[in-house]
């Protein structure tokens, strides 16, 4: 059974195209995505999120469990703290790619992908400390369905919180939460997080389920001088694959090696974490970026070339509002993986020229 998110009825009536995704039936685009992109660029965009798995860990003994279970450096994540991480199998493949929020010694809140969020919290939970010794803790808690999600997106954001939250917050700095009340909702606490998914400044809001209308509502009132807009998932996807930032199930599943997917800098191997001794630290296949200076459209399997060989597939690929061209990530065997390589993309049995180039594609200074 498809599900709705408590901001459903408010899509609608912004003239929202729904769709399908993940089993949440959620909004596409309101006014199309190029101008939707632009616009968290540009201005500021207000995205529905609350599709995604919501996840508290806290009692005696979660920092050390998560420390075990996720690979990153969690002892550098200080209270108020927000770390991108991911959860390994025993093979050494990803699970999925989280993020985590310590909200006190033992005790954080975890975001994980919308379709993962079932097989992510069995196997959390698989791998909690057990027995007698862990009556007192640590528990996970899925509390999706307590909480909504809300991302205020874009260089104007800021000014679109400061008219909410209390006077005299300082902005929030990169990676950082904080919890607070929200003005024009009295009575309700609420935590912003500068993280996103958009390589903008930006922010995400976790707010009780029964006031996620509200808060949207004056976010979108506080945003009108400056341009806010609805944004939906095409703009997302356009978003995060300017940025080089991966999906997953495309770009990484549970075969993928965290090498091979370019995140080893979120590893801590120093350490020990589930799946340490099976990660694949030389991949015979590397992620790549690439765009298509001379037109076309990547799109998902299509096969990469060099020399009229096959040498790997296109994971992600879409076309760029900002840079006006195609652009893709993909995995080629390693030896095909430097930048500035001439490489060919099979577009529907149309040989299209491409480069390899680094991420993120876009940036402001560019």
């Amino acid at each position: 059974m498809i599900q709705k998110t408590t901001l459903y009825d408010l899509h609608l009536a912004s003239g929202a195209k729904m769709v399908p995704f993940s089993g949440w039936e959620m909004p596409l685009s309101y006014i199309g995505v190029p101008e939707e992109h632009r616009t968290v660029r540009t201005a500021v965009g207000l995205f529905d999120i609350s599709h995604m798995g919501r996840f508290e860990l806290a009692g005696v003994g979660a920092a050390a469990a998560l420390d075990f279970i996720t690979p990153g450096p969690l002892e550098n994540l200080r209270p108020g703290g927000a770390q991108y991480s991911m959860l390994l199998n025993e093979a050494g493949g990803i699970i999925d790619d989280i993020y985590i929020y310590r909200r006190g010694v033992d005790r954080f809140f975890i975001i994980v992908n919308a379709a993962n969020r079932a097989k992510d919290f069995a196997w959390m939970s698989s791998r909690l400390p057990t027995g007698a010794a862990s009556a007192a803790g640590p528990t996970l808690t899925d509390i999706s369905g307590e909480t909504g999600l809300i991302a205020c997106q874009g260089p104007k954001s800021w000014e679109v919180l400061a008219q909410i939250l209390p006077a005299g917050l300082a902005e929030i700095p990169l990676r950082q939460f904080i919890e607070t009340d929200i003005t024009p909702v009295p009575g309700v606490k609420i935590l912003v997080a500068r993280t996103g998914y958009t390589g903008e400044k930006g922010y995400e809001l976790v707010v009780p389920a029964d006031a996620a209308g509200a808060v949207w509502r004056a976010l979108a009132d506080a945003g009108k001088a400056v341009g806010i807009q609805p944004i939906g998932l095409g703009a997302r996807d356009t978003l995060r694959l300017e940025m080089g930032y991966l999906l997953y199930g495309h770009d990484m599943t549970e075969t993928t090696s965290p090498v091979a997917a370019d995140l080893s800098r979120f590893i801590d191997w120093n350490k020990a974490f589930i799946g340490k001794a099976a990660v694949d630290r030389a991949p015979s296949a590397r992620l790549i970026g690439f765009d298509l200076p001379e037109g076309g459209i990547p799109r998902e399997s299509c096969a990469i070339l060099s020399d009229a060989k096959q040498v790997g597939i296109v994971t992600s690929g879409n076309f760029s509002p900002m840079l006006r061209r195609g652009i893709g990530m993909g995995y080629v065997h390693a030896d095909h993986a430097d930048v500035g390589r001439a490489i060919t993309i099979d577009i529907r049995g149309r040989a299209t020229a491409a480069i390899i180039v680094p991420r993120p594609f876009y940036s402001k200074k560019r």
